[in-house]
């Protein structure tokens, strides 16, 4: 069948496909596969994680957004590490590495709601806390609600790849 014949769909999953084969594959990123270099890339990301934010209260926002730049290449950095298995549809994954990466995404949504929970709850004790009969006015910059949106953004896009990272052993 001709290029052209393919739908969207078709095209898709032919990249995909292609793009999984050669990930799994690939050697060149071998050295970040190991537990050593998977630790240090997690605490660089956790670190842009905590950057991104920051960067968008303190700094110009072009500077922010190349926190934002560190991150998205830490963030690749972190799913070669892992061979994009959390990222691979089932039918690319053999059992073992479709059940790993079920429970990978199983414990970055526990990690993931416990954070945000922990945020939501902090800003309620802080509404108590600086209400004045129960009427506050909050008033949002750009920067805070970009500081807001890129570090759930982020961690909602890291954690199972964090959390791969962190849980796979040498591979011998």
């Amino acid at each position: 069948m001709t290029e052209k014949k393919l739908s969207a769909r078709e095209r898709n999953e032919r990249a995909v496909a292609e793009m999984a084969d050669t990930v799994m594959r690939d050697t060149r990123w071998d050295w970040m596969r190991t537990r050593r270099a998977r630790r240090g890339i997690v605490a660089i990301m956790i670190a842009l994680l905590v950057a991104m934010p920051v960067a968008w209260l303190t700094l110009p926002a072009l500077a922010a957004l190349g926190v934002i730049g560190l991150a998205a290449i830490a963030w690749w950095a972190l799913r070669m590490s892992v061979r994009v298995v959390a990222d691979l549809p089932d039918e690319y994954l053999d059992e073992r590495q479709s059940r790993v990466r079920d429970r990978a995404y199983v414990e970055a949504y526990r990690w993931f709601a416990g954070v945000t929970l922990l945020a939501a709850t902090i800003a309620l004790i802080a509404f108590v806390v600086v209400s004045d009969d129960d009427l506050v006015t909050l008033e949002l910059s750009w920067g805070a609600v970009m500081a807001i949106f890129w570090a759930f953004e982020g961690l909602a896009l890291a954690l199972p790849s964090i959390v791969l990272a962190l849980r796979e052993p040498d591979r011998t």
